[in-house]
């Protein structure tokens, strides 16, 4: 049976990751596969922290991983590494005596504790003093007395996170009530689509992606809209370098490094490079979830090459965020890209095979494991082939951003 975990991302007040929750499952009724809670926990915990290297699917970042009260109680939190996990206590949980004396005892080893969907509970209140953190979920609890909670607990060094946060304006409110952590997809939403002017750095990004995009690359100009930022060269140089770092002799310029990546890959890096700056003034998390998507959708059409260009997968999965990127109409930023006209169908009109495949990211990165489900067997994909896929994906991004 395959192991299918998802990340979804916490943030913290300047929208930057600090950790992830990984998700075995959605839910009692909605699982993929039918696994109870105990069960989905403890093969996560073999596969994701004993079988191979945590890093690969967090980076540096903090793990939130959901506890039923029956495996609270024995010995499995223990075997973690408290540096790395944050300890949530599912809101069926029973405060009671026994689970009391185990949170302090994990409490005293180090290990970071959270109450998930929390329900206002009277019952918790011997909890607090070994609590680190809160989890409320925003749209299904009373703001007023989120609010009030939080006023009459400040004496707690408690942080508050809000849960199913999926709007600017919902992130704005939460900012305004006294939450500290954040958890859902409004970071990667348009704050506000707009027809607004583009800034001079922007406009030399987007006049780059119209450059690398044609059939024939013009590297002059390409050059020259480099040139008109350091930064890009500089990413462009260690780009090069990182790929051959057993020659002897360094790549020092741009037409070295044209030479030597050849028309797609540098297609490729140009498209890379420009993402991430466009994004510069986002949450870094939206930068690492377009290169995820990009390389899972180049793994999926790189399993049906008779369906689609890998290439086209990629760039679709990278260009997928655009819009909240650069808070615009995706309409409006591809108006002016020679893309082909499976990205755009796939980008602005949602149809076609590449739609399926940002689809079918879309649904492992919200948990939708029934969906999924459904999507693996349209395209005659085993359980243990998309989790691979989506593992290699996620490595690859890491790998990319550490570089």
């Amino acid at each position: 049976m395959a192991s299918y975990v998802a990340r979804q991302p916490i943030l913290d007040r300047q929208q930057r990751p600090v950790a992830y929750e990984l998700l075995f499952r959605h839910g009692l009724d909605n699982i993929f596969p039918d696994v109870t809670a105990e069960q989905a926990t403890t093969k996560l915990i073999a596969e994701q922290f004993l079988n191979q290297p945590i890093h690969q699917l967090v980076g540096e970042h903090l793990c939130f991983i959901n506890f039923p009260y029956s495996l609270l109680l024995d010995d499995l939190v223990d075997r973690l590494p408290p540096e790395k996990v944050v300890v949530e206590i599912l809101e069926d949980a029973t405060p009671d005596r026994p689970l009391l004396d185990k949170i302090r005892r994990l409490k005293a080893q180090g290990y970071r504790l959270a109450l998930d969907d929390f329900t206002l509970d009277p019952g918790w209140e011997p909890f607090f003093p070994y609590i680190d953190i809160i989890k409320f979920d925003f749209r299904s609890t009373s703001h007023e007395r989120m609010r009030q909670f939080i006023d009459l607990h400040h004496h707690h060094s408690l942080q508050y996170l809000a849960e199913k946060v999926e709007t600017h304006q919902e992130f704005i409110q939460a900012l305004e009530m006294g939450f500290h952590l954040f958890q859902g997809y409004f970071f990667s939403h348009p704050e506000v689509v707009q027809r607004k002017s583009l800034n001079s750095g922007q406009l030399t990004l987007m006049a780059l992606l119209k450059e690398v995009n044609r059939d024939e690359l013009d590297y002059e100009r390409i050059e020259q809209l480099l040139n008109r930022d350091l930064g890009l060269s500089y990413k462009l140089l260690r780009y090069v370098n990182n790929m051959r770092y057993r020659a002897s002799q360094p790549v020092t310029n741009f037409r070295q490094a044209a030479i030597f990546l050849g028309r797609q890959e540098m297609r490729r890096f140009v498209s890379l490079v420009t993402t991430t700056s466009v994004a510069e003034h986002k949450s870094s998390e939206l930068y690492r979830m377009s290169l995820i998507r990009a390389r899972f959708c180049e793994l999926l059409a790189l399993q049906r090459p008779v369906w689609s260009d890998p290439s086209e997968g990629f760039l679709c999965g990278l260009y997928s965020l655009l819009e909240a990127m650069l808070d615009q109409p995706i309409e409006q930023i591809l108006d002016d890209i020679p893309l082909s006209s499976n990205i755009v169908n796939a980008l602005v009109h949602h149809k076609g095979e590449l739609a399926f495949y940002l689809a079918f990211i879309k649904d492992y990165e919200t948990v939708n494991w029934s969906r999924l489900q459904k999507r693996a067997d349209k395209l005659g994909l085993s359980e243990d082939k998309v989790s691979q896929l989506y593992m290699e994906a996620t490595r690859w991004a890491n790998q990319l951003l550490q570089r």
